[in-house]
């Protein structure tokens, strides 16, 4: 008697989490399939860069580099450089050859408080030549935007949101399965009804990736909720004084005012070059304060190589050459280095491209789960007889078109973001406008269509041919760079147009297991019969 009073509270809290669960996957899932496929991209963001960007502006490796002082000034010669700001440069490195310089531009009259214009230089270290707006090959910037805050204003406050209600969901499936979970581990019931498959499906994906997920879950929240208590630190700990709650973080800030005495920077250089030189550290950027000014200090910030997750960061005053500051493995912030660690997981950049490749098919296979949960809400929703039919078909419609769409539209960025002309103007918007315009078209059909299963084979098949024109694009407009590109050891463009040819084989194969074609010219063999029977 005990016993059953004890399970029936037991099962009611099941039942609870159940409908928690089912309730709040469905509606988070178009954002956070948004969050998953775009971040799955986003971990190759460098190669996708490569590939945008290289075969347009090739650079001869074996030419020598122009020295960084010489295309520096150049630069600050050629634009309307405010001297009381900082100017930031990205580094080449083996797989990105170029200098990525950022310039903040005087401000007009009247605007001095507000923040002026940046410019991003895509430059050619054996030319100097500034080859293009950095900008201006958005699509690597734009997925990685996609994935960290919606491209929206406050975009990265909604994404930690749906990072907390995307926890709450892990640990409530946790509990929902809790007995089975180890029993019914790799359960699959292929001989059952349709619900029961993709059950199963749904959690065994669920459990399998359960640590990347609880990673992804928690490292969201630290990233994009973390203004929440970095604010409650500072008005009830620190009593408003952030400067100090950055310090104590790790975080070192230099705002030393112009003394308005020119200095050669000529020191600057020569520190940066001493830390190019050595073989345990990747320097990725320095950003100059007061440049030729005598409180001109330079901020070098880079990788360890040696340590696991260590990023390094020295800052030096130009004038003596002293070293005012610096955060490597004998000298680091606790909490600093924990965010470091965390960032590192978050990425999978800690290893080879193997780990990439790993977390990318873990991602992709959270996108099915998602997609999958989904279709068990549908069934379970269609088979109640008081069930809302407007509730089913725009979740149907937001599942089909806003999971599917997403794919195809990713599909049309690449596509466009290799046939546009480098010079054109505006290049960036173009990509933009056909991502959210295949997007939206995509969405509006998935409501119209009434064969849903044939419609989601047309968009994967659109997408595929959408894919192939690409690739074919890319040889016709750029074969003899990307022949070049390949000896000279950028090969990650190359791998880009792999996996491209990888995802159009994983399409065809999704177009033939669904079957649809094959069902469509089955019937109108059969009409055709019919009409010459008759």
């Amino acid at each position: 008697m005990n016993t059953q009073i004890m399970k029936k509270p037991q099962n009611k809290l099941i039942k609870n989490l159940t409908e928690s669960h089912s309730w709040i996957g469905v509606i988070i899932s178009p954002l956070l399939f948004l969050i998953f496929w775009a971040g799955a991209v986003t971990l190759f963001y460098e190669e996708v860069k490569q590939w945008a960007v290289l075969p347009q502006f090739p650079v001869a490796v074996q030419q020598q580099e122009l020295p960084l002082q010489e295309i520096v000034e150049s630069k600050l010669a050629q634009h309307d450089f405010d001297y009381k700001e900082h100017l930031m440069v990205q580094m080449p490195s083996e797989h990105d050859p170029y200098y990525k310089v950022y310039l903040d531009l005087v401000r007009e009259e009247g605007k001095e408080d507000e923040h002026g214009e940046v410019v991003s230089l895509l430059i050619d270290p054996n030319t100097g030549v500034s080859v293009a707006d950095k900008e201006d090959f958005f699509l690597g910037d734009f997925l990685y935007q996609l994935h960290y805050n919606l491209n929206l204003p406050g975009g990265t406050y909604l994404v930690g949101i749906i990072s907390l209600f995307f926890l709450f969901a892990l640990v409530s499936g946790i509990f929902i399965h809790a007995k089975k979970l180890f029993k019914h581990f790799f359960l699959y019931r292929h001989d059952k009804n349709r619900r029961d498959k993709l059950l199963d499906l749904h959690n065994v994906v669920g459990v399998m990736t359960l640590p990347f997920t609880l990673m992804y879950a928690i490292s969201g929240l630290v990233f994009n909720l973390a203004i929440i208590y970095q604010i409650a630190f500072v008005v009830f700990i620190y009593q408003g004084d952030q400067d100090t709650l950055f310090k104590d973080a790790g975080f070192t800030l230099f705002d030393e005012p112009q003394i308005e005495k020119t200095i050669d920077m000529s020191g600057a250089y020569q520190i940066i070059d001493e830390v190019r030189a050595r073989d345990d550290f990747h320097l990725r950027n320095v950003i100059f304060y007061n440049y030729g000014d005598e409180a001109a200090i330079i901020q070098l910030r880079g990788n360890d190589l040696v340590n696991f997750s260590q990023k390094d960061e020295f800052f030096y005053r130009v004038k003596t050459g002293e070293l005012l500051n610096k955060t490597d493995i004998s000298n680091y912030n606790v909490f600093r280095k924990g965010r470091e660690i965390i960032a590192t997981l978050h990425f999978g950049d800690f290893a080879g491209v193997d780990v990439r490749v790993l977390y990318f098919i873990l991602s992709l296979a959270i996108c099915a789960m998602i997609v999958i949960g989904n279709m068990l809400w549908l069934d379970k929703r269609a088979l109640q007889q008081n069930a809302s039919q407007r509730s089913i078909s725009i979740i149907r419609g937001l599942t089909l078109g806003g999971c599917g769409g997403l794919v195809l539209a990713t599909a049309v960025a690449f596509f466009i973001e290799r046939v546009l002309p480098a010079a054109m103007l505006n290049r960036a918007d173009w990509l933009v406008y056909g991502f959210v315009g295949s997007l939206l078209l995509a969405m509006v059909l998935a409501y119209i269509v009434d064969d849903k299963k044939r419609y989601l084979a047309q968009m994967i098949l659109a997408t595929v041919v959408i894919l192939a024109v690409t690739l074919v694009a890319d040889w016709i407009l750029f074969g003899a760079q990307l022949t070049q590109l390949w000896q000279s050891g950028f090969q990650s463009v190359l791998a880009v147009e792999v996996g491209l040819l990888l995802f159009i084989c994983l399409g065809l194969w999704v177009v033939n297991k669904l079957n649809v074609f094959k069902r469509l010219q089955a019937n109108n063999v059969a009409s055709t019969s019919v009409f010459e029977g008759s």
